[in-house]
């Protein structure tokens, strides 16, 4: 197991409950007894995760996995399985102090939208010190585009409508692939509110309204505020870039962070805001953001919520993944970044790849979804799902396949946006695929067993076609996919 190479002389700064001051104690009584009025003073959930923590200052300390309750073994499957499934580097902190890290940890890597979440702490800030407000509109913020401009509907958009993705200005943008513009919704298609669509339009609108109200480019703020004051190792304003502005005015914000940066980010957010003894992000800000107040309806985002840019909620429509704690929240980026916090269990856990080196891997949810169960299972973090790897199944032999597959149904994705599915096995060889309840034909195709897998090829992909091995248990049917992750569960029926 690799350790942090920056243990050296680091500084841990443990913020102890019984060294409040009388006046921090007073201030947190005040706050309780007043009616109405905001209080900056340290919160209940400071309180409660004070104890044994460390900060970062001015370098990460690192802590032996066993001293720390976690499983060196476990650890070393997580570190084993993210490398060969392409991760570049990985940071896992439990209480402020690192118990694994590998990959290139030091090095900046673009971490994609995980800028949306990094842009919400600045418009926190800015919220708080009265430059703007959620409630504000476009049209009163003087935000409008370039042609064809927005229509009155569309600028009674609020910077709240930008934050949860739901603004209905579904105005065309820089750089989007044609595939994404494609599935855009038409313009005036929804009100303000009243729809959730990942829409780059408006977290791209939300920087710019930012930079208006704040009077600074989003990087050179970032690092005053934030990066600064938490000590961010390697961040650079040089390494930030914007994207261009020929269809729209509002543009793309690129950060570059490295893992040990980012999750100083995390570890901020853990502590609500509060960086030592100094608030950088208003704690109300911190848990108002974090919370569900959308439920994206899309196949991509599966069981999940989505708050003011940050997400919530981790699942899978095909199969059982890991099951997170109630708590948790997350930034994600295009490519697997992403930026995991638990506040009950006090970890925080970075994921990147580096999408700048060519030929990078695609690291898929299912392939996060075990790493973060070998990491939580290192943790002895209860609750979080069976083992899903193909390690503990039985697999089906190639005469068991031949024998329980022809004539019979898969049903899955039961709680897909278009689901369910259904593959069905014709015992003449072929194949089909029907989704939704109505069972409209999407697929047809062939399937085989060959060795002890079950492969299937669709006539629209041709020549391509996948084999995976099969567990049957009774009625239940799982498959397993590359890397020791189950690709795919559900229910065989006789039609």
């Amino acid at each position: 197991m690799k350790q942090s190479s920056h243990n050296g002389a680091a500084l841990a700064v443990k913020i102890e409950i019984d060294g409040l001051t009388k006046l921090q104690r007073m201030t947190r009584s005040i706050c309780l007894i007043a009616l109405g009025l905001a209080c900056v003073g340290i919160t209940e959930a400071q309180e409660s995760r004070s104890s044994n923590v460390a900060y970062p200052i001015p370098q990460w300390e690192a802590v032996e996995p066993k001293v720390a309750g976690w499983s060196e073994d476990l650890l070393e499957k997580a570190r084993i399985y993210s490398a060969a499934s392409g991760s570049s580097a990985v940071m896992v902190v439990d209480h402020g102090r690192v118990v694994a890290e590998w990959g290139d940890t030091h090095r900046r890597l673009d971490v994609a939208s995980v800028r949306k979440s990094l842009l919400s702490a600045l418009l926190g800030i800015a919220i708080e010190e009265g430059q703007v407000k959620l409630s504000d509109t476009l049209g009163q913020l003087g935000i409008d585009d370039k042609a064809p401009g927005l229509t009155p509907t569309e600028m009674q958009a609020t910077l709240a409508d930008l934050l949860t993705s739901r603004s209905g200005v579904y105005h065309a943008i820089d750089l989007e692939p044609p595939a994404v513009g494609a599935e855009r919704p038409p313009r005036g298609s929804h009100a303000p509110g009243e729809f959730w669509y990942y829409n780059n339009w408006d977290f791209n609108a939300a920087g710019s309204i930012y930079e208006k109200v704040a009077g600074a480019g989003i990087f050179n703020s970032f690092k005053q505020r934030i990066a600064d004051p938490i000590g961010m190792q390697d961040f650079s304003v040089e390494a930030c870039y914007y994207g261009e502005t020929r269809v729209s005015n509002h543009r793309h914000y690129g950060f570059r962070l490295s893992a040990r940066d980012l999750a100083r980010f995390g570890l901020l957010y853990l502590r609500d805001g509060r960086w030592n003894e100094q608030q950088i992000v208003p704690a109300n800000w911190v848990q108002d953001s974090v919370k569900p107040r959308a439920k994206p309806h899309s196949e991509l985002f599966p069981g999940r919520g989505y708050g003011y840019l940050w997400w919530s909620g981790f699942a899978s429509d095909w199969a059982p993944t890991v099951s997170l704690p109630k708590s948790t929240f997350y930034a994600l980026g295009f490519g697997s970044q992403y930026l995991f916090v638990l506040p009950a269990q006090d970890i925080v856990i970075v994921h990147l790849v580096d999408m700048e080196r060519e030929h990078w891997p695609w690291v898929s949810d299912f392939q996060i979804g075990r790493l973060l169960w070998l990491i939580l299972s290192a943790a002895r973090v209860d609750d979080i799902g069976p083992d899903t790897s193909v390690a503990t199944a039985v697999l089906a032999s190639a005469d068991l396949l031949k024998g329980s597959l022809p004539g019979k149904t898969l049903r899955y994705a039961e709680t897909a946006l278009d689901g369910p599915y259904f593959m069905r096995f014709a015992t003449d060889g072929t194949a089909s695929l029907q989704k939704g309840e109505a069972r409209k034909q999407v697929y047809s195709g062939k399937w085989w067993v060959a060795g002890n897998k079950l492969c299937r090829g669709w006539d629209k992909f041709l020549p391509r076609f996948d084999c995976w091995p099969v567990a049957i248990g009774g009625s239940i049917i799982s498959l397993y996919g590359d890397h020791d992750t189950m690709f795919l569960q559900g229910s065989l029926e006789t039609e």
